[in-house]
């Protein structure tokens, strides 16, 4: 009987530690956690913008300077092949599968 009395307070104190009840610092911490990882995600967003954007820059640059139209051509689609994979790993997979068909329709895969 004693060893069942002891069992009980253990099973008892067990519980009192373990209780699933979410508190309002759980609350607290699972909510920044979610808003850090808006703002990852933002800021992966932002920087492959700014990427894009200075792609864009340099191709008004080079194709300016280009007097064929192959070089250009060539330039857009070794740009293409980079933006693809760093889209991806930036998480945006909606940019990367567009980027994707673009590369299909010029290579005329359809």
């Amino acid at each position: 009987m004693a060893q069942n009395k002891d069992t009980d307070s253990e099973g008892k104190r067990f519980s009192t530690i373990f209780k699933q009840e979410s508190t309002q610092i759980d609350q607290q911490v699972e909510e920044l956690q979610e808003k850090l990882e808006y703002q990852k995600d933002a800021r992966k967003e932002d920087q492959f913008f700014f990427v894009v954007v200075c792609v864009i820059l340099l191709n008004v640059v080079f194709f300016s300077v280009m007097p064929t139209l192959g070089g250009p051509l060539a330039l857009l689609l070794l740009q293409l092949l980079i933006l693809i994979p760093l889209a991806r790993k930036m998480g945006m997979e909606e940019i990367a599968t567009i980027l994707s068909r673009v590369i299909d329709r010029i290579a005329g895969k359809s």
